[in-house]
């Protein structure tokens, strides 16, 4: 089992007002509590890796729970554990195992109910009140299955209360890839019949049809189940990917190719930063509420006040836990799930 005790840092993080306003984050000795940090109380978190990080690292944890857990009034005090399958472990900030394949559809949808089966579990041993509700916190690929896992959670009567989820690089946004996918793929492929055709062919295919209208991950985020933050950088590849690709559209007279080489680019450039932002850089944020979902938006690029610094954030990632938490398993788990499909 895997215990580590984390290095002190403190920071505060009270959310100003309800909808467009600027998150206020500043270094202290000692972190105030204010009664309107949605994580208040809550002592114990879960925590899923994106894409090829099946086993969230020591750093990735520590980065993720001072970025982004703690400045929401997270106190889940100083040890990591490695959760035995999907139960609950001994720490306080609990890492889950998850394939995060890059087959991302079946990985998303195991993902899933490894996620649920861990959260009921942390429930029935009543690890979770109101009082101090159970933090999960997803990033990339593991957002997307904890935005499916919420409505199977509500089905099978998780209180409302008790549940808080976190997400950085949500592909499920409003903005994000695996709600936009399809219609910019048939926009790709020359639209209309032609065009609808051959992305229905092409996403069942490569066993992505998930992603198609009326499938397993093709919906939003949920607004209306469980409180969630959301933080997405601006023109993030996969959290704001439509953003991306309506961007080059109009810069480039609707050269729909065009409009994916940007949105990819920026997939394997700003939607690898999170972990390695400084806590100003999170602090800059806009904070917009629709029903019991919170977005930031942190700014970057030439956004009225981005002080990101792009290129020491990608750096400062690989060193937070983006190289070191499970990459090579999870590349040859695809390579072996190619012959051998193991989550379809």
């Amino acid at each position: 089992m895997r215990v580590v005790v984390l290095k002190s840092l403190s920071v505060i993080a009270p959310i100003v007002g309800a909808t467009g306003v600027l998150i206020a984050l500043s270094a202290s000795a000692h972190a105030d509590v204010d009664a309107t940090d949605p994580l208040l109380g809550s002592t114990n978190a879960i925590f899923l890796g994106g894409t090829a990080e099946p086993t969230p690292s020591t750093a990735y944890v520590e980065a993720a729970d001072k970025l982004y857990l703690e400045p929401l009034g997270f106190a889940g005090g100083a040890s990591i554990c490695d959760m035995a399958g999907n139960l609950p472990c001994d720490g306080s900030l609990q890492v889950l195992t998850t394939p995060e394949v890059f087959e991302f559809g079946p990985s998303s949808l195991q993902d899933e109910t490894n996620l649920v089966y861990a959260i009921e579990a942390e429930y029935n041993a009543g690890e979770m009140s109101p009082t101090d509700p159970l933090t999960v916190f997803a990033y990339s690929q593991s957002a997307i299955a904890a935005s499916a896992a919420e409505k199977m959670l509500a089905q099978d009567g998780i209180p409302q209360d008790d549940l808080h989820f976190v997400f950085i690089g949500d592909p499920s946004d409003a903005n994000g890839i695996a709600t936009n996918i399809y219609s910019d793929l048939i926009q790709l492929f020359g639209g209309g019949t032609t065009g609808t055709t051959l992305t229905n062919d092409v996403l069942t295919a490569i066993n992505e049809d998930q992603f198609a209208p009326g499938g397993l991950l093709a919906g939003y985020t949920p607004d209306n189940l469980y409180p969630t933050t959301v933080y997405t950088i601006d023109t993030d590849g996969v959290a704001d990917w439509q953003e991306d690709w309506n961007a080059a559209l109009a810069a480039d007279d609707g050269n729909a190719f065009d409009a994916l080489g940007s949105a990819i680019y920026h997939f394997f450039t700003t939607h690898v930063e999170y972990l390695g932002l400084t806590p100003e850089e999170v602090a800059s944020g806009m904070a917009t509420t629709t029903g019991l979902t919170t977005t930031i938006t942190i700014p970057d690029g030439t956004d009225m006040g981005a002080i990101i610094n792009d290129g020491t954030a990608l750096l400062d990632a690989f060193s937070h836990g983006v190289a070191d938490s499970g990459a090579i398993t999870a590349l040859l788990d695809t390579i072996e799930d190619l012959f051998n499909p193991a989550y379809a």
